[in-house]
């Protein structure tokens, strides 16, 4: 059984050299909403694979986000340890920082774990409820 009584030391990573492209919305402001079902990154403590399926929604202004460069970010966590509740979040920080949407929201509904199965969600800007 893995010892969590030090993971408040536990070492987090993210992502590095991201570059999410985007291109002109054009007065385009469809509900633009994505899943991408093999998301993975690592327990901090454990190292052991979270696997969760990763869902994006937002309502863009000026900038649309291309598809391919958000799938290669999101590929990219696959081998760094983080919380996932901290994934969450700096998903929907980046997202939104590269878009600059009305709103955004991400969600991770994430695969059982010891029996608990956990849904993190982030919203950004005024995200509808």
């Amino acid at each position: 059984m893995t010892d969590y009584s030090t993971s408040s030391k536990a070492k987090v990573e993210s992502p590095e050299g991201v570059t999410l492209i985007t291109f002109p919305a054009r007065n385009h402001s469809p509900l633009i909403e994505w899943e991408y079902p093999e998301f993975q990154s690592l327990c901090p403590v454990s190292e052991r694979h979270d696997q969760g399926v990763v869902t994006i929604k937002y309502r863009p202004k000026e900038k649309i986000l291309e598809s391919k460069s958000v799938r290669d970010y999101l590929m990219m966590w696959r081998n760094k340890r983080n919380w996932q509740e901290y994934i969450t979040e700096e998903i929907a920080n980046l997202l939104f920082s590269a878009c600059e949407p009305d709103w955004l929201i991400v969600t991770i509904n994430w695969s059982s774990r010891g029996g608990i199965i956990a849904k993190t969600t982030s919203k950004r800007g005024d995200a509808p409820s």
